[in-house]
This record gives C-alpha cells, structure tokens and sequence, in this order.
C-alpha cells in the first residue's frame, strides 16, 4: 500500500497542476530532447529559455511557456465533458480519451491500464522496486524523473507560499492551495464510482484501491 501511494497517476487536482501533467511534461520533453540530440548534435547549445524556479532550460519557446505551469499552476485548457483543466491542449486530448473508457496497456501484474507505453512502465517499478532516478544532492532514488524533480526542490527552492491560517510555507502554489482544504474543510476529490469526496488525492486513490478496485482494474 505504501508503494501504491506513491503512485501519480489519474488523481485530479483541480487547485493546481495535475501530477500526471507534470509526469506528460516531462516525459515529453526528454523525448524532445532525444529527438533534437540526435538531429543537432549538442542540444544543450540551443537551449534558449532558461526556468529560473529549477534551472531547466528549453529550445523551444512553447515548451518553456507549458513547463512554467508546473510553477505557476496555471491551467487555460478547460474539458467539455467535465470541466476540468489542463496545462496543455496535449494533456487536454489525452484526458479526453479517459471518456471513452480506452487504455489499452495494462499492467500484467495487477491489470491496472495506462493510455501511454511510458506511463505503464512507470508504473511497473511499483512492482519490481526499480529506483533509476537519482538525486545528485543525496543519496535518494526515485522511481520517476517527476519524483526526482520535485524531490529537488528541497535542496534548491525556498518557501515562498505562506499559508495566511497558520505559519506553515510551501515551495508550490498547488502545495498550499491543498493545504488550505484542512482550514476550509473543502473536498475537491470525488470518486467517480460513488459520492464519496475527499480533502487529499491520496484519500481518493487509497478510497478506490479498496473500495473499488475490480471496477477500476478490468482485465484486458
């Protein structure tokens, strides 16, 4: 269960950015820059735009404007189906396949599916304990480049979201806006199987894992 919440995949986050966008995000740009090594040579000379929050820096303009609303929490892609928001028009296309119900790779461990090859593979390292990110800071692994990015923030970023209810600072706006559901007594995360809603990601997916588990684990 431990590892299971470890697991970022399709928990909405309607109060910041979406940690299955961060994981697109990424996933997509090292892809990018793959592509763009293997065509230029040095990719690290064209890289224009530089992040000042992490030190990522980026070719391509667009790439660098998306990748900040990791930071900002910015979300101007809105769902028809069911309003939610999105970073990207990309993440926006991929959410609206979960619609139709469609993921055709799946987990032969446990028959969780994935709409994306690099998601399941991801999502495998729960299984075989896999940790191939690791902190040049530490001696911290992590299971995913998205893991190891926000783990990163501890040794570099400073606390600049100060919750006004209490004295407790947060690296990300997306960070205190979920805090700030222990004041309110807000429950943003509904389970799409029941009415049951809950103040934390985590509360949901651990609410589905038991009571839900062979609705939301089909066999292929």
């Amino acid at each position: 269960m431990m590892q299971l919440k470890e697991e970022y995949e399709d928990i909405t986050e309607p109060c910041g950015v979406k940690s299955e966008e961060v994981l697109t995000m990424i996933h997509e740009d090292e892809e990018e820059e793959k592509t763009r090594g293997a065509t230029l040579g040095k990719s690290s000379a064209h890289k224009l735009h530089y992040c000042s929050e992490c030190g990522k820096s980026f070719s391509v303009r667009a790439r660098f404007r998306r990748h900040m609303h990791i930071h900002t929490g910015d979300k101007p892609y809105r769902c028809s189906h069911c309003h939610m928001c999105f970073t990207s028009q990309e993440n926006l296309s991929e959410h609206a396949q979960k619609h139709s119900s469609q993921r055709p790779h799946r987990c032969s461990q446990c028959g969780k599916g994935f709409f994306r090859p690099g998601r399941l593979e991801i999502h495998w390292r729960i299984h075989t304990g896999e940790k191939p990110h690791h902190c040049a800071q530490c001696e911290k692994s992590f299971k995913s480049a998205e893991e190891l990015q926000r783990h990163a923030l501890v040794h570099t970023a400073e606390k600049h979201h100060h919750c006004c209810q209490c004295e407790r600072s947060f690296r990300r706006s997306g960070q205190l806006r979920r805090h700030m559901h222990t004041h309110t007594g807000e429950k943003p995360y509904g389970c799409v199987q029941c009415e049951r809603s809950f103040s934390r990601p985590e509360h949901l997916r651990d609410h589905q894992l038991r009571a839900h588990r062979h609705q939301t684990h089909q066999p292929a």
